[in-house]
């Protein structure tokens, strides 16, 4: 991630639109080992909710944001209140991945002057071993994956989840 957007100006983006501390660790790019990555977000068969984004170009960058189903609950409960329907948990955690793939992109257009542009966020919640895999699956060869891990820290609790970065070899 080094060659594109600074991962750390996230965290004050993520805090101000929260209003809780935010922590961000990443991980080098360079050292993930492909068969280890559907096991980055945690145990790949717990369920987790996806939000996946990508350039329009679809040649571009692709942005996965991996929640815990928990995590997401807890998410969903901060930004709307306790008691947030599956749908608005959903929606909360889409705004948060619009937000994060919307800042990355910018940054990573801007250092390779080129338009990024991302496409609508999409979600789910599976498994999050079969989502990293499928995402993997359909990208280009010679795609390098960077990760970043973020905590939310709140009074109550910690809402973690994982952001992986895919930058296909003709953004770099």
């Amino acid at each position: 991630m080094r060659q594109g957007a600074d991962p750390h100006a996230l965290g004050p983006v993520l805090a101000d639109l929260l209003g809780v501390p935010v922590e961000l660790s990443e991980q080098d790019g360079e050292a993930l080992v492909l068969r280890d990555l559907p096991s980055l977000a945690g145990p790949p068969e717990n369920p987790a909710v996806a939000v996946y984004l990508s350039d329009e170009s679809g040649e571009g960058a692709q942005v996965l944001l991996l929640f815990p189903l928990w995590d997401a609950r807890a998410l969903g409960d901060l930004m709307l209140g306790e008691g947030a329907s599956s749908a608005d948990i959903l929606d909360a955690c889409r705004e948060i991945g619009n937000v994060l793939a919307g800042r990355f992109m910018s940054d990573l257009a801007d250092s390779v002057r080129r338009r990024l542009t991302p496409t609508t966020p999409l979600s789910t919640v599976d498994m999050a071993g079969a989502v990293i895999s499928s995402v993997l699956a359909s990208s280009p060869a010679g795609t390098r994956v960077s990760s970043l891990g973020i905590r939310l820290h709140t009074a109550e609790c910690t809402i973690g989840a994982t952001l992986l970065i895919l930058q296909a070899e003709t953004v770099r």
